[in-house]
């Protein structure tokens, strides 16, 4: 009998694994089944999102498609967006749990190139410092005017806007307040639609 090894990637105490490569053997790598992003050289390994993660996904997700339905602007989940700068030689691919497109030009069979109009991170023990900092500069370099950071634990929204080329916090929303977008006029999510009890 074949003994079979398994392992859980979805562990919340499993903190990204990093390896430095070429673009070229990135795009070697990134056709296998792990999750990876890319940040100009440096390969992060991400684990598989735990099932409290995949409901506050589906949550927000569903809140989004319904207020963009029947507009320019769409809502996807978990694919893979490139984000490129040929002026500073920067090539990075990320893969946000959420992300508006409104200049669909970019978008590909399983992939965005270009900038979305709003990004969401849900965080997690293990992914924290990864969303708050490398995300977060890096979307606010790459002009993403708005940034929202989800926090199941907290049960809060934190929700950043592009001015003059820096993030300022818009609003920490906790509670029975409703998350509320600066760039998308009446795009409001009650917090007790995200979270599950």
């Amino acid at each position: 009998m074949d003994i079979v090894k398994c392992y859980w990637k979805g562990s919340e105490d499993v903190t990204p694994e990093k390896k430095i490569v070429s673009l070229k053997k990135f795009l070697e790598m990134d056709k296998g089944e792990d999750r990876l992003e890319y940040f100009n050289g440096e390969v992060i390994y991400l684990p598989s999102p735990s099932v409290e993660h995949q409901r506050v996904l589906l949550n927000i997700g569903a809140e989004l498609r319904n207020y963009f339905k029947g507009t320019s602007c769409e809502a996807f989940a978990l694919i893979d967006l490139w984000l490129i700068n040929k002026e500073k030689s920067l090539n990075v691919k990320v893969q946000p749990d959420l992300m508006v497109i409104c200049d669909k030009t970019g978008l590909r069979e399983n992939s965005y190139c270009g900038t979305p109009a709003l990004i969401a991170e849900i965080i997690s023990s293990s992914n924290e410092s990864h969303d708050r900092i490398r995300k977060y500069i890096t979307y606010m370099e790459f002009g993403i005017k708005e940034y929202w950071i989800i926090n199941p634990k907290l049960k809060t929204v934190e929700v950043y806007v592009l001015e003059e080329d820096e993030y300022k916090q818009n609003g920490v929303y906790k509670g029975c307040n409703s998350a509320v977008s600066q760039s998308f006029n009446g795009l409001e999510i009650r917090l007790e639609d995200i979270f599950p009890e």
